[in-house]
């Protein structure tokens, strides 16, 4: 994903910066808590395709 395209999206539930996962698979808050799946270079940013509780799932 483009790094500038990261900068300016937020999380559509809490309002929160988004950044990069490691893997480079997801976007995550930033307090690690929601996370939401880049499907073929596409972030799926609605709230079905969110993954919560994020940081216990680390």
């Amino acid at each position: 994903m483009d790094p500038k395209l990261i900068e300016i999206l937020i999380c559509p539930i809490t309002a929160k910066r988004l950044r990069l996962s490691k893997d480079k698979k997801l976007l995550v808050t930033i307090d690690e808590k929601l996370a939401y799946p880049i499907i073929d270079g596409i972030p799926r940013l609605s709230p079905e395709d969110v993954i919560d509780d994020f940081k216990k799932r680390k």
